[in-house]
């Protein structure tokens, strides 16, 4: 069987389920090698294995760059890739009981959900609330008779709908995650 390429879109908060489903793809005999945006995940075809994946997300200065790579290296974690700020690792896991996290504790899991939330997703609010909103507005009082324009505004319309669809799934997914962490601490 031939190297595989899928296309799987994750929102910011989604971090949990890539993992998993890198899990689930090594364990279906496909070794994750890169992803390119726009999620494409891009696997080479290999016997099943029980490899472990972890997301984490990190913004680092160039100059922290080797320290951080080692530190997970010293842990036994394989660095993959960087994309957009967020760093992929892996290893073999012997069992099922073997420790294959990343982080010490929740605190650290709620931190780095944190430093997303602030990196990523406000950044995006902001961004819809002074630009978005404000063109479709305007857009709303407009005349619309010939089809370019027409075709224009149905398109706004479609994309305000998909950006408010997943900043609300986004947010949704941190409450769901902060709930979950801050119960296990």
């Amino acid at each position: 069987m031939a190297d595989k390429k899928e296309m799987k879109i994750f929102t910011l908060s989604e971090y949990e389920e890539e993992e998993q489903y890198l899990n689930q793809m090594a364990r279906s005999g496909y070794l994750f090698e890169k992803v390119t945006l726009p999620g494409v995940y891009h696997f080479r075809k290999i016997a099943p294995v029980n490899m472990v994946y972890r997301i984490d997300f990190n913004p680092k200065k160039k100059e922290d760059w080797d320290s951080y790579k080692q530190m997970y290296q010293d842990y036994g974690w394989t660095y993959i890739q960087d994309l957009n700020e967020y760093s992929y690792f892996c290893k073999v896991a012997e069992d099922e009981e073997e420790a294959n996290e990343i982080f010490s504790d929740n605190q650290s899991r709620i931190d780095m959900m944190d430093r997303i939330i602030r990196r990523k997703m406000l950044p995006i609010v902001a961004i819809f609330l002074c630009c978005v909103i404000p063109q479709a507005v305007r857009m709303a009082d407009g005349m619309y008779t010939d089809r370019v324009s027409i075709a224009f505004y149905i398109l706004w319309v479609i994309l305000i709908v998909l950006y408010v669809y997943l900043i609300a799934r986004s947010t949704a997914g941190f409450v769901r995650l902060r709930k979950k962490y801050e119960m296990e601490k």
